[in-house]
């Protein structure tokens, strides 16, 4: 099998590319740079590929939507793990839309939408799309606030990470 794992190189993103290597997957593992995707690649037993991956950049998901192509294997997963949590942080606009929700929702949607065809043309796949019960539990009331997702009306960090996982 050949599994793609974003956020490879920390916490859940980590342990499944270590434990997907160590049963016979091959991984291709992203990180939010090369170096960091290289270092946790090499540090698992087994066979992996590392690739860079800054969700907040859409090129960067664009490109390496390509790099994933470029390697020729069909995939049979994504575990679109990589996330963000921005609680105590700064808010920040990233393309026009909140940092937070780029980051844990747009940047795997794009990842997938170009990555999903090649997987439905060779016999299907499988995604995952690694969530939290902060999606049930910290989202605003209301859900997803598409009016809102610049954070130009009251911004609340808790809110917006529950609402990038109810996403």
């Amino acid at each position: 099998r050949v599994m793609l794992v974003t956020g490879c190189n920390s916490g859940i993103g980590f342990e499944t590319l270590r434990v997907l290597a160590l049963r016979g997957a091959h991984v291709i593992g992203t990180g939010r740079t090369l170096e960091k995707a290289t270092v946790a690649c090499e540090s698992v037993p087994g066979k992996t590929t590392p690739l860079a991956l800054e969700l907040s950049d859409f090129q960067s998901v664009v490109d390496c939507a390509a790099a994933v192509q470029q390697l020729g294997v069909p995939l049979d997963g994504l575990i679109l793990n990589a996330g963000m949590n921005s609680v105590g942080g700064e808010f920040k606009l990233v393309n026009g839309v909140e940092q937070t929700f780029v980051v844990n929702f747009l940047g795997h949607f794009i990842l997938a939408n170009h990555l999903v065809p090649a997987m439905v043309a060779a016999g299907g796949g499988r995604v995952v799309h690694v969530g939290s019960q902060s999606g049930y539990l910290r989202a605003p009331p209301e859900g997803i606030d598409f009016d809102n997702l610049r954070g130009e009306g009251e911004y609340d960090a808790i809110h917006a990470y529950g609402r990038s996982k109810l996403a």
